[in-house]
This record gives C-alpha cells, structure tokens and sequence, in this order.
C-alpha cells in the first residue's frame, strides 16, 4: 500500500511533496519528516512512516529524531550570534577566550580556524571512552590539552567528535551558558523550534524515533587520520538517556524537519525572523563566503564558509547561493538568502554514503532547484 503523507504543502512546492512520496516508494525511508519555508514562512510540513523499527508505531506531527552532526547548524549559529554582539572576534585565537587551549602549539589557532575544521583537534589521541564525553569539564579540558595534530599548519579536517566541544566551551567562557541552554533561550523558544541540542525529560526521551541503522557497514577511506579522528571516542549506546541528556553540540541533538527549517530560516531571511533580528545579514553574508576550498581527508574537495558547507560540484546545493551541511544518515539543512527558502529534513532509516550523495536528499535538492526560480 502507498505510504501515507501527513501534513500540508502549498500547491507551489508539490515537487517536494512528490520527492517526499518517492522516496518512501523507493523503499529508502522508515520514518522521517520534511518541512521548508519561503519568506519565513512554512510552505511545506510533512510526515509520514513509522518512528519504529518494527512499524508498530506511526510517526506523528511531534516525532523528533537524533540527527547527529545537522547539530552543528545550531551551535554554530549561537556562536554567530556572539561574534555579532562584539562579544567573540573571528579572527582571534580560541585561546583569548579558553587560555588553556593554547596548549600543545594551539596558541595561534582562530576562532575561525575552528569554524571552519581548521582548528587542528580533530579528535583525541589517545582515545578517550566513551563515557568521558559525558562529562563536560573532564572533555574540554582533555581537549585544550590535545596537541596541534598538524604542528600548527592549517589543514581542513573536519572535527566530527570535537567541533561541538569546541564551538560550545567558546560560548559557555564568553556567555556563561552552555551552548544547549543559549541555544535554546535565544533561538529555539524565541521562534518556537522543537530543536533540543540535550533532552531536558524523559518525555522528550520517549517520543524519540527508533533509527534503523545501515544494513552494511559504511565504507570509509582507506586513511590513517579519518580512521584515528572516528575511532577518538570508544564505541557506546548513542541513542541512551545518559548519552541524549548530556551535552553533545556537535551531534546529539534532536528534532525534527519543521524545527530544522525554521531555525534555517533565521539564516534564510537574513538574519531576521519574524520581526525579530538575530543575526546582522552582514555575518550572514560572510558565513554564506567562502573561507577554505581544500581536500578534506574523508568527504574530498570541499567548500566551506562559516561552518557550512558552500555549492560545488562534488557537494552540491539546489541553487549556487545556497549553504547547507547534514548529519550521518541522512538528516539535512539548507538556506538560501537569495530565495528566501530554507529546508529541514529529518529521517530515522540512517543510509550513509561518503562516495555519493543520499538518493533522497538528491530528490529534495532537485526539487528546489525546479521550485527556486519561480518565486516572488
């Protein structure tokens, strides 16, 4: 039987409804939700599938998910906010901010360095467990003591494990709070987003999707320093209570496509978002340049602004002015400022692919890309 589709889609952008459908009838989905706004505005709001593995339970309008590293999107847009108050500068060291980072031949590495994966901790060595980075002091403090791993060069390797410990002791020195916290008291509640970088109840626990993991073991290049950056922290339960309800900036947080979408948007609409201004659309347009186009040691050839990962043609977006990034299996966010659209989309059937893009974001890209030009 066809998969049911819930929600709305403005007659405008029926060619993500369809993307949407196709890829449950390609047999690619489980479960998953995928919203998009234009002008600020939601335009499309869709969900459909099970949140279980064992399709006993459908996925409903308040389904939230673990989307991994689509996390960073938040953090990184709190630490944004903090740089256009005058309160962080991006070209100064992290070590202004954090003075113990300037261990292990840190002293010089920017804040920019460490938007952009530059910052030279790509992961810890030797490894930490598992359970260590439940413990926000013990981790941070394991990482201002990490040595350069490059002796001080700039060099593009994405921070997979350290990124969110990174950008968020920036925020907790400078604010006070932890990134979770300013996230949620300066963006999430203020536009109504159900995004939590850290679960705050057992509810929230409980209406969490299941994931169906990859059938096959994902293939990974065959290169020491990917392999010494994804094994840094040791195996555990990522989808437990003590790992979802602990601060985890870089991938633990949950949501869902709307919550996604509508914190895009803030970037979308320049910075303001339902008469309220988060960000200048003068940081806005620098996180949308470019700040490095180099190889990256697992993804390959990679343009990068602010954090987000810019048109090219081995990583593409639906329009040229479009910035986005993902999260391991499959979740995705994208803005555009020159459309005024931006996309959530949130799945729990995690399909990883490093050699091509998902079959289904491919889908949704295509979709924009035909919407985009029509619009007012």
């Amino acid at each position: 039987m066809p998969t049911e589709i819930h929600g709305f889609c403005d007659e405008q952008f029926s060619p993500l409804k369809d993307a949407f459908r196709a890829n449950f009838d390609a047999g690619l989905e489980l479960g998953s939700s995928l919203a998009v706004t234009h002008q600020g505005k939601l335009v499309v709001d869709l969900w459909a599938g099970w949140r279980d593995v064992g399709k006993t339970q459908p996925w409903q309008n308040d389904t939230i998910v673990r989307v991994t590293s689509t996390t960073k999107i938040m953090t990184i847009i709190s630490l944004l906010m903090l740089v256009d108050r005058g309160l962080v500068e991006l070209d100064e060291p992290v070590a202004r901010y954090w003075p113990e980072f300037a261990q292990g031949g840190k002293d010089k590495v920017t804040v920019r360095d460490a938007i952009t994966h530059q910052g030279g901790v790509p992961g810890f060595d030797p490894p930490v467990p598992f359970e260590a980075a439940h413990d926000w002091a013990g981790i941070t403090a394991r990482l201002a003591a990490e040595p350069h791993w490059f002796e001080g060069r700039k060099v593009l390797c994405y921070h997979n494990n350290t990124y969110g410990f990174l950008l968020g002791e920036i925020i907790r020195r400078v604010d006070g709070r932890m990134a979770s916290q300013f996230f949620r008291e300066e963006i999430a509640e203020k536009i109504g987003a159900d995004f939590q970088i850290v679960l705050r109840s057992k509810a929230d626990f409980h209406r969490l999707a299941e994931l169906k993991q990859p059938d096959t073991p994902p293939k990974f290049p065959d290169s020491k320093l990917v392999v010494r950056v994804l094994t840094s922290i040791g195996p555990g339960d990522t989808m437990s209570w003590e790992r979802l309800s602990a601060e985890s900036p870089g991938g633990g947080g949950c949501g869902n496509g709307r919550s996604i979408a509508q914190v895009c948007a803030i970037m979308a609409m320049d910075g303001e978002l339902n008469g309220k201004r988060f960000l200048s659309g003068k940081i806005v347009e620098e996180a949308a340049t470019e700040q490095v186009f180099a190889e990256e040691p697992a993804f390959g050839w990679l343009r990068m602004g602010l954090g987000f990962g810019l048109h090219s043609i081995l990583f593409p977006a639906p329009t040229p002015t479009a910035f986005h990034w993902g999260g391991y299996g499959g979740s995705w966010a994208m803005m555009d400022p020159k459309s005024r659209l931006s996309l959530g989309y949130a799945p729990n059937n995690w399909i990883v692919d490093l050699a091509s893009l998902d079959p289904r974001l491919q889908r949704f890209s295509d979709a924009l890309a035909k919407v985009a030009p029509g619009l007012n």
